[in-house]
Formats: C-alpha cells, structure tokens, sequence
C-alpha cells in the first residue's frame, strides 16, 4: 500500500491533535466509529510522539499521561460502554479495544485493567437496569 506523508510545522501539529481529540472524545458523535478505530488510535499516536519530540516534549509527555486526564478518560469509558462488540470480547480482544479508545494516551497495564473493570460494571448495571420488573 502506497504510503502518505504530511509536512506540518508545530502549529500544525498542534491543531490536528486538537481535531482527532474532538472526534475521539466526543459522546455525541456523528460517527461512532471514529473513536475506537484502529486506524485513528495509530494515526494519534504518531501524532502525540511527534509532539513529545518537539521543544514542548516535556509537558506534551505530562499531558498525555492517562492518569493526568480524567476527563478524557471518563469520555472513552462513556463510549466504550456503547460499542456493540464489547460484549462478546475476550480479555486480550477487550484490552485492544480500550486501548484503541484511549489513545493517543499513556497508561500502564494496572490502569488499562481498571479502565476495561469499569467498562464491564457499567455495562452490567444498565443491563441490569433494563432487567429489573416494576413493582405493581
């Protein structure tokens, strides 16, 4: 497949990192598949290396840290627990998806467990909500 290149100087590089954290992060996208794609996660994380590189590399390594960003984390936990496929995955299946979520942020495999437990709970509880009979 025939490779694509972009020439982007800092400013550039920061706005479209401020465009793929809009569509990744948004819990009312138009399209759904824009936040846990495969293809998004990857091209975001080139995006945040080259940004770590740079002369602000210090703060943009800070920044993108998971554990810094609850807010990013709350949104990718909210879209996870719609994704369709979540349910039938496996452990490995379901950390590659939470992975593809959270990207382009860094994060060790204790926070990742964490993410895909609290996926799993509240999938289970609007589950269980919707299972639940009125009282008559």
């Amino acid at each position: 497949m025939q490779e694509y290149n972009l020439e982007l100087d800092y400013y550039g590089l920061l706005n479209l990192h401020k465009a793929l954290l809009e569509a990744k992060f948004h819990t009312m996208p138009d399209n759904e598949l824009v936040s846990g794609s495969p293809i998004i996660a990857n091209i975001y994380i080139q995006v945040r290396d080259l940004l770590i590189t740079s002369d602000k590399g210090d703060q943009w390594k800070n920044w993108f840290q998971l554990g810094n960003r609850p807010d990013r984390k709350r949104q990718a936990i909210a879209l996870m627990k719609n994704d369709e496929s979540w349910s039938n995955a496996t452990i490995g299946e379901k950390e590659k998806i939470a992975s593809n979520y959270l990207a382009p942020f860094i994060f060790d495999e204790k926070e990742l467990e964490g993410v895909i437990a609290e996926v799993d709970q509240n999938r289970n509880a609007t589950v269980d909500t919707f299972e639940q009979k009125p009282n008559i």
